[in-house]
C-alpha cells in the first residue's frame, strides 16, 4: 500500500524524519545546558506544513504546463525569430535577385541599345556608301555624257570646219581665180597703155603700187621700188595713169576688192608685164 488517508508514504516518512531530527535537538539541547549553562541552546524549529496532495499536484501541474507554456512560447519566439530570420534572407535573396535582375536588364538594355546604334551606324554607313556610289555613278555617267557630247561636239566641229575649209578652199581657189582673173585684164588694159621708152634694158625692174576705189577709177599711183631710170619709171605710171577707170572691177565682191584690189602692186619689166 503506497498512501495512508490520502498521504504518500514519502510525505509520512518526511514527517518521521523530521520528528526523529527534532526529539534528538531537544535530547542534546538538554545535554548541553546541564554542562554549559553559559551557552545559549541553539533553537531549532521545524515548521511542518502540511500539503494537500491534489493541490500540490494541480500545483506541480500547474508548474509543468506554465513551463510548458514557457517552453512552447519559447519555441514559438524561436520558430518566429527563424521566421522572421528566414523572411529577411528571403527579402535579401529577394532583393538581391531584384537587383541581380535589374542588372541584367539594364546590361540586356544596354546591349540592344549598341546593338540598335551598330544598326543604326551600319545602316547610315551603307546609305553614305549607297550615296556615294550613287554620286559615282552618277559624275561617271554626267563624265561620259559630257565626254560624248564634247566628242559629237569635236565631230561637229571637224565637220564644220572640213565643210568651211572645203568651202574656203573652194572660195578661195574661186577667189584665187577672180583674182587672178581681174588682175590679168588689169595688166592687159595697162599694157595697152604702156609705151616702151628708148632707154630701157631687159634687167630694168619697176614696182608701182596702184590704190583704187571700188569703181574701179585709180586714185593715187606711187612707184615703190624705181628701175634706176626715171624715163622707164614714168613710162610705167603714165600707163596706170592712162587707163584711169579699171570699169570690170565694178562687179568685183567688196571682200575680195578690199584684200587684193584697193591696194595693186604692178611690176614692170621692158619685156613684158607680171605681178
Amino acid at each position: 500500500m503506497t498512501a495512508f488517508n490520502g498521504y504518500p508514504i514519502s510525505v509520512f516518512l518526511a514527517v518521521l524524519l523530521h520528528g526523529a531530527v527534532l526529539g534528538a535537538l531537544l535530547m542534546f539541547q538538554q545535554a548541553e545546558s546541564e554542562v554549559l549553562d553559559a551557552v545559549r541552546p541553539m533553537v531549532v524549529k521545524a515548521l511542518l506544513v502540511s500539503e494537500n496532495p491534489q493541490a500540490r499536484n494541480e500545483r506541480v501541474q500547474q508548474q509543468q504546463v506554465q513551463q510548458q507554456q514557457r517552453e512552447r512560447e519559447q519555441q514559438q519566439q524561436a520558430r518566429e525569430q527563424r521566421e522572421q530570420q528566414e523572411r529577411e534572407r528571403q527579402e535579401q535573396l529577394r532583393q538581391e535577385q531584384q537587383r541581380q535582375e535589374q542588372a541584367r536588364q539594364t546590361q540586356l538594355r544596354q546591349e540592344r541599345e549598341r546593338q540598335q546604334q551598330a544598326e543604326q551606324e551600319r545602316a547610315e554607313q551603307l546609305r553614305q556608301e549607297q550615296q556615294r556610289q550613287e554620286e559615282a555613278r552618277r559624275q561617271e555617267q554626267e563624265r561620259l555624257e559630257q565626254q560624248r557630247l564634247q566628242e559629237a561636239e569635236r565631230q561637229r566641229q571637224e565637220q564644220a570646219q572640213a565643210q568651211a575649209d572645203a568651202a574656203a578652199g573652194e572660195a578661195a581657189e574661186t577667189e584665187a581665180e577672180m583674182t587672178m582673173a581681174y588682175t590679168a585684164v588689169i595688166h592687159d588694159l595697162v599694157q595697152r597703155n604702156w609705151s616702151r621708152p628708148p632707154s630701157a634694158r631687159n634687167d630694168m625692174t619697176a614696182v608701182l603700187r596702184i590704190r583704187l576705189v571700188p569703181t574701179g577709177d585709180v586714185v593715187d599711183v606711187e612707184i615703190v621700188r624705181s628701175s634706176g631710170d626715171a624715163a622707164f619709171d614714168r613710162a610705167a605710171e603714165n600707163a596706170v595713169r592712162a587707163v584711169g577707170r579699171f570699169t570690170e572691177l565694178q562687179g568685183m565682191p567688196p571682200r575680195m576688192f578690199e584684200r587684193s584690189f584697193r591696194s595693186l602692186l604692178l611690176t614692170f619689166r621692158p619685156e613684158d608685164l607680171l605681178n
